[in-house]
């Protein structure tokens, strides 16, 4: 009786350790190859129909048994290489998009800043008469 209760133990315990390493490799071939569709995404990080399918297709392969490199490998015969995630190509695309982020303050400043002195010049041209236009006595402006 005490032995059966260990190796049920046992084998639970092996399902649950395949089931988290499966759920743990998933995300790691998914950061690991761009999605099929061609949008330019990562997989882990698409959304469309496709990058949804090859999420479960990648799920019930790691469930058969199969393992990371053997699934990636798949995507590369069905794709090719570019299928593959280039990592330092990925670090210039974020960067790149942060550093744009952060010049987004500037050219607000640069743009209130030209608002303003365009404002305090046309101001001060209409103050010293930069009109054409003269009022006579009675207040009534003539050319």
């Amino acid at each position: 009786m005490k032995m059966r209760k260990l190796i049920s133990l046992i084998v639970l315990g092996i399902v649950l350790i395949t089931i988290a390493d499966a759920q743990y490799s998933t995300k790691d071939i998914e950061s690991k190859i761009y999605c099929p569709c061609g949008c330019g995404e990562i997989l882990i990080n698409c959304h469309c129909e496709t990058a949804v399918k090859e999420r479960s297709e990648i799920n019930k392969r790691l469930l058969e048994g199969k393992g990371a490199d053997e699934i990636i490998n798949r995507y590369v015969t069905l794709y090719g290489s570019n299928i593959l995630v280039n990592e330092e190509l990925e670090a210039i695309k974020s960067s790149s998009r942060k550093s744009n982020q952060n010049m987004l303050y500037f050219y607000i400043i640069g743009l209130a800043i030209t608002g303003f002195i365009a404002y305090n010049i046309g101001k001060s041209k209409r103050g010293k008469g930069g009109s054409n236009k003269k009022s006579d006595e009675n207040g009534k402006w003539k050319l």
